[in-house]
């Protein structure tokens, strides 16, 4: 039979043999050919294309190493800096000792401080190539930022010299610059790093981080003019930068211009280019300088003008939730999120439904929007930062930091990302990279004060007072007349005994004129004079205060009352007391205050009638309920102190206190299982509290012995490892001992048992992890001190001592 060349059969033929040599050819062949097509579209300046077929080529041949270098290198050249970081840490993946790869993954974890990932790129370069240039700059950062760490001085000033001698080199080295910038700036050599600064900013112009360093050195020689100048030309290199923006707002405003504000964000908005986010600029401008009513009209006329209104939509609804109307707000947002296809102005829509759910207690209903919203999108910056959040809280810091390093990858200058890893180390018990973290969120927000206020809260609590007066001080570079900002650097001079340092911020307070600056600023005095021992004035200051009108005066008259009592004038403080509670009768602060003048007199009846009364206004009050609960027990009424307890669990707004007490007097009577259940109820409500985490796994350590709980008690402890506090510390080594890690385990039960010398339980973990670790005599010890501590206590732990003690006696 034969075939005319156009008939039906023939066309199936040619097209079964052209399939057959399609299917001949590799994938790896047809990934060659979409390799070769992204060269010429990235050659022709195509990049959007070319990266379609890029990744073309990487679901044929996954391991295509040039693909993805050359991919990685046409993003950086467009700015997306997050997706060359994925392709290049791929390359790695696959190929460990690709040295281009190592080396701009170093780099860009340098210019977003992630340490971590920079040591480890960083180094790895390093033994590929030691002589690269690029890599002795590398190496240089690391070696710089692990002598800040350790705070030596003198090795960073020499990493600085270094860096200054590769810029004489290879002046446009950011990396060099940033060192040599930021050793100007630790030293205090205010001008020398502007001077730098400037140099840095000729070679590169549009490096929002230099330009905000310049800003910020304008800003702390107090010279506004130049400040304006700068912000003017930082709000036209960095238009999309809402901070920038804010601050050049601010400049108007500090000079009362509110009119050429207004006229100024409205020009950019009013463009034909203008992008929506120029327009909510107006409005947010509105809403802050003028008036809500003003917002509210422009928001309609932008809802009536433009058909993608969903941003401007959403803005109402979250305006209305402020105002009350919380469940019209929540159905507007659940209609609007439904109306079409999942935008992203949708997606932002349904992650503010999520917050205004957990705002109004429906928490599943929050978890269940975002997990939507990352299942559309997995790198949404803003649910990835509420479901770090959660994760955090239930003990989950490593997945929490997995989510935020996504979302920083997408915002590396978000401030609440890096606040949230900052926390998120601090739960996982890494307080220097929480540290890193802290103080980059103070850096990328330009000094703001919340975020200065936390780093600083976070370096005195390390002992670093003078680290945390910098970092408050340049803070009130930028807000000096900051209430909070003051407040907290006069506490830290008050505690360093610098008295007329205290002195001056207490003038700056006053010099406010504002009720809340003198509020702070009397406190402060009144502080300063107690610990100088000067009673008589302190009295006196605190008398002339609590005399005057205004809402510091009864503030005023408690800490004259405390004052009085810590001078032994008792009578004084009655008379004082009465007199004023009768011509306010009903004032619960002064009842509180009089029935503890009672129990200074030994009028024990009266003092808990007062109590009582209390307690029926207040239920739940920890004040109240703490002294009546240990006025009962030192009765011997403890069954009356327990009911009490129960009572005021059911009836009290918050029952924190009250369950604790219970939870401690379930512990003395040995119900170990009832006290843990508690501290699960308290931890689920905050899992943030440092006392209820402790005694929590604690008590599990101690009295469970599966491997599933040990696993959760040392999740909920491993923060605990930081803190230089005997319990804390007892509670983390005896966990670190139950996993089996007895080395590590001493290294804080010893601090633990000398602080708490004259608890049977703590000595008794120090002795057996000494037995753990064949320190025989010191085990013995150890464990007869236990057992002499426990006297008759029937604790199985002390039986243990004993047989334990025994057989190291028979060694």
């Amino acid at each position: 039979m034969t075939f005319k060349p156009g008939s039906g059969r023939f066309c199936i033929i040619a097209m079964s043999a052209f399939l057959l040599l399609s299917a001949c050819e590799t994938s790896e062949e047809r990934a060659q050919r979409h390799f070769e097509t992204a060269l010429e579209l990235l050659e022709q300046g195509d990049v959007s294309r070319a990266a379609v077929e890029f990744r073309n080529v990487f679901k044929l041949n996954p391991e295509h190493k040039e693909a993805r270098l050359v991919f990685a290198r046409s993003q950086l050249e467009i700015g997306e800096r997050a997706q060359a970081y994925n392709q290049f840490l791929q390359v790695v993946e696959q190929y460990p000792d690709t040295l281009e790869a190592r080396i701009e993954l170093a780099e860009i974890a340098i210019d977003v401080q992630n340490w971590e990932e920079a040591e480890r790129h960083g180094r790895a370069a390093q033994k590929l190539d030691p002589e690269s240039s690029r890599v002795k700059t590398i190496a240089l950062a690391l070696d710089y930022a692990q002598a800040q760490r350790d705070q030596d001085n003198s090795a960073a000033s020499d990493q600085a010299e270094l860096a200054e001698q590769v810029l004489a080199e290879t002046p446009e080295s950011m990396i060099a610059w940033r060192i040599a910038i930021d050793q100007k700036l630790r030293s205090g050599e205010t001008l020398a790093a502007l001077k730098l600064v400037n140099k840095a900013l000729e070679v590169h112009p549009d490096n929002l981080a230099l330009n905000s360093t310049k800003l910020r050195l304008q800003l702390q020689e107090e010279n506004l003019d130049a400040v304006g100048e700068t912000l003017q030309v930082m709000a036209q290199k960095f238009p999309e930068n809402d901070d920038i923006r804010s601050m050049l707002i601010s400049w108007y405003l500090e000079r009362g211009d509110l009119d050429n504000a207004e006229a100024y964000l409205r020009e950019i908005a009013e463009a034909p280019d203008a992008t929506m986010a120029a327009k909510m600029t107006v409005v947010r401008f509105l809403l802050e300088a003028r008036s809500e009513d003003e917002a509210r009209e422009e928001l309609t006329r932008l809802i009536a003008s433009e058909d993608n209104n969903i941003t401007y939509r959403t803005l109402v609804a979250s305006l209305d939730f402020e105002a009350g109307a919380q469940a019209e707000a929540i159905a507007a947002l659940v209609e609007l999120v439904a109306e079409g296809e999942m935008t992203q102005e949708r997606l932002k829509a349904k992650v503010i439904l999520a917050q205004m759910l957990l705002q109004s207690g429906n928490s599943v209903g929050a978890r269940a929007s975002v997990e939507e919203v990352l299942e559309d999108d997995a790198t949404n910056v803003d649910a990835l930062k509420m479901r770090a959040a959660w994760l955090i809280d239930e003990d989950k810091p490593d997945d929490a930091i997995i989510d935020l390093r996504t979302a920083l990858s997408q915002a590396p200058r978000d401030a609440t990302i890096l606040t949230l890893m900052a926390r998120a180390h601090e739960r996982a018990g890494s307080r220097d990279l929480a540290g890193e973290r802290y103080a980059l969120a103070v850096e990328v927000s330009l000094q703001a004060a919340a975020e200065s206020l936390r780093y600083a809260t976070f370096l005195t609590q390390d002992d670093r007072t003078d680290a945390a007066k910098a970092v408050l001080d340049e803070a009130l570079t930028k807000a000096p007349d900051n209430v909070l900002l003051l407040r907290n650097m006069g506490l830290l001079h008050l505690q360093s005994e610098e008295w007329n340092e205290t002195t001056r911020i207490i003038w700056r307070l006053k010099a406010l004129e504002t009720d809340s600056g003198l509020t702070a600023a009397n406190g402060l005095e009144a502080d300063m004079l107690l610990r100088q021992q000067r009673v008589d004035e302190t009295i006196a200051l605190l008398e002339g205060l609590s005399a005057e009108e205004g809402s510091d005066s009864e503030g005023a008259f408690i800490a004259l009352l405390r004052t009085k009592i810590g001078a032994q004038q008792v009578d004084e403080a009655v008379v004082m007391l009465e007199e004023r509670m009768a011509g306010d009768a009903d004032n619960l602060l002064l009842k509180f205050m009089r029935a503890g003048l009672h129990m200074v007199q030994d009028e024990r009846e009266q003092a808990e009638a007062i109590y009582h009364e209390l307690l029926d206004k207040a239920p739940g009050n920890a004040n109240v309920l703490r002294v009546l609960n240990a006025i009962m027990i030192a009765d011997d009424r403890a069954d009356e102190a327990a009911a009490l307890i129960d009572d005021q669990i059911e009836k009290a707004p918050d029952p924190t206190a009250a369950y604790l007490l219970k939870a401690e007097r379930l512990e003395r009577v040995k119900d170990f299982d009832g006290a843990i259940a508690i501290y699960e109820t308290l931890y689920e409500r905050n899992s943030n509290n440092i006392i209820v985490a402790n005694n929590l796994s604690s008590l599990i350590t101690t009295h469970r012995d599966s491997p599933e709980d040990l696993d959760r008690a040392y999740a909920i402890a491993r923060r605990l490892q930081n803190y230089e506090i005997p319990a804390l510390q007892d509670t983390y080594g005896w966990i670190e001992y139950r996993r089996g890690n007895f080395s590590e385990a001493v290294k804080y039960l010893e601090p633990a048992a000398e602080g708490l010398s004259e608890h049977a339980l703590v000595q008794y973990h120090l002795g057996m992890t000494y037995a753990a670790l064949d320190r025989v005599e010191e085990a013995k010890q150890v464990l007869a001190q236990a057992i002499k501590l426990a006297g008759e206590d029937p604790l199985p732990q002390f039986e243990k001592a004993r047989e334990e003690l025994k057989k190291l006696e028979n060694q």
